[in-house]
């Protein structure tokens, strides 16, 4: 494990995982009795690769880049362990763990992210939602001018019936009939409340 800071100033902590082995023939004396201490050696390498590499990467090229970051400890470890008998197979970042405080504040700008967008996409279906019930009522009031034209008309034909032959009836008197209609027509909605 290894705690370092990255470019954008967040201490972080790194797991790696090494696989080695001891090479055959003369190379198991150097790896017995050249190295007293094998893993805290690997573990000394590993960091000393972590702490060079990580601080020239953003915390989101830590994560994005630990591939490249575990073959560089690789590289590293496979020059100076194979003069001391070992064989590096595999290295891996096994874990990246920012602080605490810092995954919190990356969680919460994410989860405003998702707020905002879902508050945008709620605003988008109600701006929907009014424009189409603002084209229906536009369309009802034009269906209901259209209704009281022809109800108009009808009237209007039914009092040139009505008037016998020869007669005449001027206009402000029909103006005066059809007033006194739509008066009787309001009367008759308002009783029914609506």
């Amino acid at each position: 494990m290894c705690e370092t800071k990255t470019k954008d100033n967040v201490f972080v902590r790194i797991v790696v995982a090494v696989q080695m082995q001891v090479l055959s023939g003369e190379h198991v004396y150097n790896a017995v009795y050249r190295l007293s201490d094998p893993t805290g050696q690997v573990d000394s390498f590993v960091k000393d690769v972590i702490r060079g590499q990580v601080p020239a990467m953003t915390l989101d090229d830590v994560f994005a880049g630990k591939t490249e970051l575990a073959e560089a400890v690789k590289t590293r470890l496979k020059a100076k362990m194979s003069e001391f008998g070992y064989h590096i197979l595999n290295t891996l970042v096994t874990e990246i763990e920012p602080d605490r405080s810092v995954k919190a504040a990356m969680n919460e700008i994410e989860t405003n992210k998702r707020l905002r967008s879902a508050r945008e996409e709620r605003a988008e279906a109600d701006k929907n939602v009014m424009i189409k019930a603002a084209e229906a009522e536009a369309e009802s009031k034009h269906l209901q001018g259209i209704g009281i034209a022809n109800q108009r008309e009808a009237i209007i034909n039914g009092l040139r019936t009505s008037i016998a032959p020869g007669e005449t009836i001027s206009p402000q008197r029909v103006s005066e009939l059809l007033l006194l209609t739509q008066y009787f027509d309001t009367l008759q909605v308002m009783s029914n409340g609506r």
